[in-house]
Order: structure tokens, then sequence, then C-alpha cells
């Protein structure tokens, strides 16, 4: 009986459920978009809005500092504030930061959203880069994340839910300076339209965030036989194969909209956003509460 005892506290320790990650001042009234830390853990970048991104394609990019166990007044971030930024991500090194933004390339006006990146100065980060056709096309791109050998990991798909178009996720390994030439994840992952689909978002796969050994991969689907709306799943990389996606469960997905999944840097925490319904929060929950992660 105390074994049995000490087996359920010990437990119970384990299992938490997820918590609202910096309410008030993070996770305020706004819409918020995809948290992103340096290697420290001191530093967050993130997304808000004063509406829903997809609707109407604005947002703005914000960091705040970890100072005395409490979350700062977030502030624009540098290099955001101008055009609609979106879905920060900081490489594991640190030197790079990846986002997603409508801005103007080489001088002209473009309506899609693409990928860029800035990187670490002495200064801070420097100017925005455009990180070009291997890996952004005339549609959507959004949700950058890297592995620490360079691979960009990122959805691609139309600005809105269209029959016959969808999202699905693209990595682009490193060659140079740039990237080689996109290429589409497998089925483990990616999901194709179907004549019995409820709707033409029933087969988008988006939000991937890799892990910085490049072998876990979480993400959103919209896909049937979820907990909600979108759902958080992941695969792992296996004999150069990523495995058949599983739904993170009732510790993460609810009745409610699960997406924009982010790792802490030694895979101890997930945060992730929630919304059920209205803005999105951020929020928090160690892996070692989601068996599929904690296998």
């Amino acid at each position: 009986m105390r074994t049995w005892l000490l087996a359920l506290s010990l437990f119970a320790a384990v299992v938490q459920a997820p918590q609202i990650f910096a309410p008030g001042s993070i996770s305020d009234a706004s819409w918020q978009w995809r948290i992103t830390f340096t290697p420290d853990g001191r530093t967050a970048y993130f997304a808000a809005s004063e509406q829903f991104f997809p609707a109407s394609r604005k947002a703005t990019i914000y960091s705040s500092q970890l100072s005395k166990g409490t979350w700062t007044t977030p502030e624009v971030a540098t290099f955001s504030g101008t055009y609609s930024d979106i879905d920060p991500f900081i490489t594991p090194d640190g030197q790079r930061l990846y986002f997603s933004s409508i801005r103007p390339v080489d001088g002209a006006n473009r309506g899609d959203i693409d990928i860029w990146m800035v990187q670490r100065t002495g200064q801070g980060w420097g100017e925005p880069i455009h990180l070009g056709p291997q890996v952004n096309s005339p549609g959507d791109e959004l949700y950058p994340s890297a592995s620490s050998d360079g691979t960009l990991y990122f959805a691609s798909g139309p600005p809105a839910p269209a029959p016959g178009k969808h999202y699905d996720i693209y990595r682009a390994r490193p060659a140079g300076s740039g990237f080689h030439p996109r290429e589409a994840l497998g089925a483990g992952i990616n999901t194709q339209p179907a004549a019995s689909d409820p709707g033409p978002q029933a087969a988008w796969e988006f939000n991937p965030e890799i892990s910085a050994d490049g072998t876990l991969l979480l993400f959103t689907s919209l896909r049937p036989g979820g907990h909600g709306l979108g759902d958080l799943y992941a695969s792992r990389l296996k004999d150069g194969e990523w495995t058949r996606a599983e739904n993170l469960g009732p510790a993460v997905n609810t009745s409610a909209d699960e997406y924009h999944p982010t790792l802490s840097r030694d895979q101890k925490q997930l945060f992730f956003v929630r919304r059920a319904p209205g803005p999105g929060d951020f929020y928090s929950v160690p892996t070692a509460s989601i068996p599929v992660l904690s296998r």
C-alpha cells in the first residue's frame, strides 16, 4: 500500500495541468501569437495583435525581460512595428531570429506573408533579410523554426481556406549563407485533402516547432479525430523518416483551439496558445505531463 501511495504521489507531482504564462504582462487582452526565448531563457519575443491575425493580417513582435521572477512590460522589437510581423523564432545558438512578415521585398510591396531573418550584432539585431525563393513562394509562409544544424522548418499555404488548397509543413536545408530549395515533409506529418473531409481546412498542417537536435517536431493540425478545432501533434525522426504524428492528448488538447507550440531548450517545458473563444493566451506545461512527449 505504501509503495502504491508513493507511486501515486510521484505521478501527481509530475502531471500538471497547463497554466497561463505570464498573465497580465505577456498574456493579456490582446491576441497572442507564438513565443520564443533566448538561450538563457531570460528574454522572450512574441507577436500580438488587436484583431484575429488570419483575418486582419496585422501583428507586431514584442520583447519582454525576466527580472526578479517577473516578466517586464513588453516593448516593440527593434525590427518590428512598421509592417505586419508575426511568428518570431530564435535559433538555438541565439544568433538569428526568424519571423514572418508582410513587408516590401526589394522595394516592391507584397500582399503575401514571407519569412525573414535578423542576425545578432554587437548592437542588437541587424536589418531584416528576406530568405528568397528557395523558402518563400507566392503563397503564405508562416511559423519558421530551425534546428541546431540550420535546417529551417515552416508552413506554407493559401491566405484563406479554399477547395483543393491546404497548408503543408516544409523544410529547407542550409546551403552556404542561404538554403537549398524547400521540400515538403512526408506522409507521417502532412495529410492530403480527401472527398470525405468536412471542409478545406481538414488537411492543414502548420505551426512546426523543431527541437534543437532535429528529432522532434511539434505542429498544429485541423485533421479530423482531434479534441477540438486545432490540436497539437508530435512526430519523431527515426531512420531518416518522420513517424506517424500522434495527438498530444488531453494533457494539452481540449475542445478549445490549441496552436503555436514552443519547446523550451531543454525540452522540459511546452508553451502553446489556447483560445476558447476570443483572444488566445499563452499556456505552459511540463513535457513530463504529456505522455507522448515523456516516453
